[in-house]
C-alpha cells in the first residue's frame, strides 16, 4: 500500500473541500477503490484514493 495508518498526507484532490489540508490515515481498507480514511483536524473522516493524496509533514501545533 502507498500509505500506512498514521501517515500524515496531504490532501490534491482539487474538487474536495478538503484540497490543500493536512490529515492523518486513520483506517486502509485493502482491494478498495478509496482505500485511505483520513481524518483532518476535528472534521469527520473521509476515504480517499491513493491518487487523491501525497506524504506530508505533521502540521505544526498551535500555540496556546
Amino acid at each position: 500500500m502507498k500509505f500506512k495508518i498514521g501517515d500524515h498526507v496531504r490532501v490534491i484532490a482539487r474538487g474536495c473541500r478538503q484540497f490543500d489540508d493536512v490529515g492523518a490515515i486513520v483506517d486502509v481498507v485493502d482491494g478498495a477503490h478509496h482505500p485511505f480514511r483520513v481524518q483532518v483536524q476535528d472534521q469527520n473522516p473521509l476515504w480517499f484514493g491513493p491518487h487523491e493524496l501525497v506524504l506530508a509533514e505533521a502540521p505544526a501545533e498551535v500555540a496556546r
